[in-house]
């Protein structure tokens, strides 16, 4: 999506409210982190499929500072949680205070842990929705470690999914920002072909691609 049509889309639905705006600037001025969070949009978007699916269990990959945790857990109905998965222990620990001042902790559990090695303790088709926003050049490995934990009839969402994406700000030393453009080709290429998906792409400031699992043939 072009600036100009992310200025009107904020133009005409309103800016963020005043904590998303404090936990924003705490985290990208006062605390360092990188400004790489799931964009406004595709926040939104996050909170409004949360609303409309209502799902029980949802597993996030990556939870960075908590910006886009804190939209699913405000759509999620009452007896909702979600799981985020961090591998960086300060971004856990700064995610888990921004929960709790957003007020929406009480839902919402932070783990650190590898997320490969994490989903694979999960029990099979037990999320109702899952969403990728890690490292992007382990998008097929956590495709194929999310798949069987997401029920069918579930929804697997991808941030960040949208051509030409730069991705050089999220690559470590020594990583090849092509590698990780190649890496997101790789996932939207296999979901594409999964029977098993049915998949759309949502124009967001970073792209997301939200598929929905069925128990028979999706095509």
């Amino acid at each position: 999506m072009t600036e100009n049509a992310m200025t009107y889309i904020r133009s005409r639905l309103g800016p963020r409210d005043e904590i998303l705006d404090r936990v924003l600037r705490d985290a990208l001025l006062h605390e360092g982190m990188p400004a790489i969070q799931v964009d406004d949009n595709g926040a939104r978007m996050l909170q409004l499929l949360t609303r409309m699916y209502r799902p029980r269990l949802v597993i996030e990959v990556g939870t960075l500072f908590g910006y886009s945790a804190i939209h699913i857990a405000r759509g999620l109905p009452p007896e909702g949680r979600l799981v985020t998965i961090e591998a960086d222990a300060r971004a856990a620990r700064l995610a888990r205070g921004y929960l709790d001042e957003a007020g929406v902790g009480e839902k919402v559990e932070v783990v650190h842990d590898d997320a490969s090695a994490y989903l694979a303790t999960l029990p099979r088709e037990s999320a109702d929705m899952v969403f990728i926003d890690a490292d992007k050049k382990s998008y097929p490995h956590y495709l194929k470690a999310c798949f069987p934990v997401l029920r069918s009839g579930g929804v697997l969402i991808a941030d960040d999914v949208a051509p030409g994406g730069d991705f050089s700000a999220e690559a470590g030393p020594g990583d090849d920002p092509d590698r990780e453009a190649a890496a997101i080709d790789t996932y939207v290429r296999a979901v594409g072909r999964s029977n098993r998906l049915f998949s759309a792409f949502v124009g967001t400031g970073h792209g997301l691609l939200v598929s929905f699992k069925d128990g028979e043939d999706a095509r």
